[in-house]
C-alpha cells in the first residue's frame, strides 16, 4: 500500500470488503512466516519418531499445562475469536484450527483452575495437600498398570490370572480413587474421610453404570448373528468431499453392507447434501460447529454426542483423526467404558509445525503431550501411515493395525485418457511430459515448493522439461497463480470435479506431490489407478505405495533440485511405469479391502474388549 502512488480506499462492498482486506493480511502474515514454519517442519520430521523420553514427555505436558493455563485466563478472548470465525469464516479460517484446540485447553484447564480454587479458598485445603493426593493417584495407577502387565505376562501359566487381575483392576479404579480423595478430605478421622470418600467414589460410579446402562449397545458376540452398531464421528463428512471422507463414506457403505447398524456424529451438511450419509443406510446426529473453510466445520463437543450415544447404543465407536471433539470426548467414553478406535489420516504432529507466531515453536510438544496423554485410553488405534507405529505416542499400545488405502478403480481409469484434455492442460503442447498437482493448495500442505519446482524444472534459456496442471484451490492459490500462473508452461484452471478430473488425471503422465504433512494422500492412489506414474516424497507412506523406478520416482522431502532429478528419471520410462501403476492399483487398492479391514479391526477390538471384562 505504501509503494502505491493512488490513495487506498476502503472497499464500498461493507462488510464483504472488510472480510477480503483482513483476510489478505492474513494470508500476507502467514506467507510472510513460510520459511520459519519450513525451519519447525523440517526439524519436527527428523525427531517424529523418538522414542519416549520420560524427561522430555515431562517437559511437553509441563508445556501443554502452560499453554491450558494461559488459554484459561485469556478464555473469553478465544470464545469471542471462535464466535467470529462461526459468523464471517472467511477472515481468519487460517487460524481456526489452533484457535479451536486453544479452546478446548483452556476449557479443561479453566475447569481444573476453578477447582483448585475453590477447594483452596472456600474448603481450605492447601495446594501442598493437593499435590500430595494427585501424587497419591498417580503412584497408584503407575502401580497397578505394573502389576497388570506383569500379571498378563504369566496369566496363562496362573490359575487365578483372571481373579488377580480383577483385584488389581479394583485397585485402580476403586481403591486408588478412595485412597486419594481421601487424603484429601479436611476431616480429623482417617476413618471418616475413607467413609466420605468411598460413598463419593460409589455415587460417581453409580452414574457411570446408569449412563452406560443407557449409551452402550452391550458386548458384541460376531457369532450370534446379531448386527454390530458403529458410531462414527469426525470433521470429515459431505459437503467436505476429501481422502478421509472417502473412507467414511466407504465404511459406513461396507458396514450397511455386511447387515451392520451405523449412526453418524458430525456438525457437516444436511439430509439434502450430495453424498450424505443418510444416502447411505446411515442414521446422523448433527451438533454444533465452527466453520474454518467453506464447507469444513469443526464439529465441538456437545451434549449432541451423548444424545447420539443414547439414541443408539453402538458397540464401538470411531474417530477419523484426532479432532477437538476426540480431545474431549476419547476421556469421557474411557470413564463410561466404550470401546473406541481412531483411525490416524493426518500426521497431527507435522501440521503443528504450521501453527503461526511463537505458539508454533512448541505446538510439536503441546500435541505430543496431548497425544501421549490422551491415546492410551483409546482401545485401537488404525494407522495409514505404519511409520506411525514407532511414535512415543504408541508405545506399548496392545491394538494397533495398518489400514490399506483404497480408490475407485472404475472411476480413476487409463481408459478415461483424452486427447482434447490433455491439448487444454498442456496449453496447447501435449508433445511435453505432463505434470499434475491435485489438491488443498493450503500452505500446511507444502504448496509453496510447487512454485520453485517449476522455476527449476524450466529455467529460462533451457529447452522445456515439462508442463504442468495444478489442480486446486485454497488460502495459497492466489500467492502461486501470481508467482507462476502467467507462465506458458503452467495452467491453474483452480477446482476440476467429477468426469472432467478424472479424464484429465488419465491424461497427464506424472503425478507430483510436495506434502508431507498427510499421512497419504488418496490422490496417490487415484493417479496410479488412472494409469499415470507417482513422483512423491521420500516421507510419510509414501514409499508404502511408490516403488522407485517400477511406478514412480521419491526424492528428498521438500528439495525441490531432488523433485526436478526424480520426474527426468521417470520420464523416459513413463510406458513402462503407467502399466505398473495400474497393476499396482488394482492388486493393493481396493476399497472392499480397506473397508473389510476396518470391519476385521472392530470386530477384534470388541473381543478385546470382552476378554478384558472376563
Amino acid at each position: 500500500i505504501a509503494s502505491n502512488s493512488k490513495p487506498w480506499k476502503f472497499p464500498a462492498s461493507g462488510v464483504s470488503g472488510v472480510c477480503r482486506v483482513a483476510r489478505v493480511v492474513i494470508v500476507e502474515m502467514w506467507q510472510g512466516s513460510m520459511g520459519r514454519m519450513e525451519e519447525r517442519l523440517r526439524k519436527e520430521m527428523t525427531t517424529t519418531t523418538k522414542p519416549f523420553d520420560v524427561w522430555f514427555s515431562l517437559r511437553c505436558l509441563g508445556l501443554m499445562t502452560f499453554f491450558g493455563c494461559m488459554s484459561a485466563i485469556f478464555y473469553p478472548v478465544l470464545w469471542i475469536g471462535v464466535i467470529v470465525l462461526s459468523l464471517v469464516p472467511q477472515i481468519g479460517q487460517l487460524y481456526a484450527p489452533p484457535l479451536v484446540i486453544l479452546t478446548a485447553f483452556g476449557t479443561v484447564y479453566g475447569l481444573l483452575m476453578i477447582a483448585i480454587y475453590y477447594l483452596n479458598t472456600r474448603v481450605g485445603i492447601s495446594l501442598l495437600h493437593m499435590a500430595c493426593s494427585v501424587s497419591l493417584a498417580c503412584l497408584g495407577l503407575f502401580g497397578a498398570t505394573m502389576a497388570e502387565k506383569m500379571l498378563a505376562e504369566h496369566r496363562q501359566a496362573e490359575k487365578n490370572g483372571k481373579v488377580m487381575l480383577r483385584m488389581v483392576a479394583q485397585g485402580r479404579y476403586t481403591a486408588t480413587p478412595i485412597l486419594a480423595l481421601g487424603s484429601l478430605l479436611p476431616l480429623s478421622s482417617w476413618i471418616a474421610a475413607l467413609c466420605v470418600s468411598s460413598l463419593c467414589v460409589f455415587a460417581v460410579k453409580s452414574i457411570r453404570w446408569l449412563l452406560l446402562f443407557n449409551c452402550w449397545g452391550g458386548h458384541f458376540d460376531s457369532k450370534s448373528g446379531r448386527p454390530m452398531k458403529v458410531l462414527l464421528t469426525g470433521d470429515s463428512f459431505p459437503p467436505k468431499l476429501d481422502g478421509v471422507q472417502n473412507f467414511a463414506r466407504n465404511t459406513i457403505q461396507a458396514l450397511v453392507r455386511d447387515g451392520h447398524k451405523v449412526h453418524v456424529f458430525c456438525s457437516n451438511g444436511n439430509p439434502e447434501t450430495p453424498f450424505a450419509p443418510e444416502n447411505y443406510g446411515a442414521t446422523v446426529t448433527r451438533g454444533p460447529g465452527v466453520e474454518i473453510q467453506p464447507k469444513h466445520k469443526i464439529t465441538l463437543p456437545s451434549p449432541h454426542f451423548l444424545a447420539a450415544l443414547m439414541h443408539f447404543k453402538p458397540h464401538i465407536i470411531q474417530f477419523f483423526d484426532f479432532t477437538p471433539c476426540a480431545f474431549f470426548m476419547v476421556a469421557f467414553l474411557w470413564w463410561l467404558g466404550l470401546p473406541v478406535v481412531i483411525s490416524h489420516h493426518s500426521r497431527i504432529d507435522l501440521y503443528a509445525t504450521y501453527v503461526p507466531g511463537f505458539i508454533g515453536d512448541y505446538s510439536p510438544q503441546v500435541m505430543r503431550a496431548a497425544c501421549e496423554v490422551v491415546f492410551p485410553l483409546v482401545t485401537g488405534h488404525l494407522l495409514i501411515d505404519g511409520n506411525q507405529r514407532d511414535q512415543s505416542w504408541f508405545a506399548g499400545h496392545s491394538n494397533i493395525r495398518f489400514w490399506s488405502t483404497g480408490c475407485d478403480l472404475d472411476f480413476f481409469h487409463p481408459s478415461k485418457k483424452d486427447s482434447k484434455v490433455r491439448e487444454i492442460y498442456s496449453n496447447g503442447r501435449p508433445d511435453l511430459p505432463l505434470v499434475v498437482f491435485v489438491g488443498r493448495m493450503s500452505p500446511e500442505k507444502q504448496v509453496d515448493k510447487i512454485v520453485d519446482l517449476v522455476k527449476e524444472a524450466n529455467p529460462p534459456g533451457e529447452p522445456e522439461l515439462c508442463r504442468f496442471a495444478i489442480i486446486g484451490h485454497g488460502d495459497s492459490w492466489e500467492s502461486i497463480h501470481q508467482e507462476i500462473g502467467h507462465r506458458p508452461d503452467v495452467n491453474m484452471p483452480g477446482v476440476v470435479t467429477g468426469e472432467k478430473l478424472a479424464a484429465l488425471v488419465a491424461s497427464s503422465d506424472i503425478f507430483f506431490s510436495p506434502t508431507v504433512t498427510g499421512t497419504l494422500d488418496l490422490v496417490f492412489i487415484e493417479s496410479q489407478a488412472a494409469g499415470i506414474a507417482v513422483v512423491g516424497p521420500r516421507a510419510v507412506a509414501v514409499p508404502l505405495v511408490v516403488e522407485e523406478g517400477v511406478n514412480g520416482c521419491l526424492y528428498t522431502p521438500l528439495d525441490m533440485k531432488d523433485a526436478k532429478r526424480a520426474i527426468k528419471e521417470v520420464i523416459p520410462q513413463l510406458d513402462k511405469m503407467k502399466v505398473e501403476a495400474r497393476k499396482n492399483a488394482e492388486a493393493n487398492f481396493k476399497w472392499s479391502k480397506s473397508s473389510d479391514e476396518a470391519i476385521q479391526f472392530y470386530k477384534d477390538v470388541l473381543q478385546y474388549t470382552a476378554n478384558v471384562a472376563t
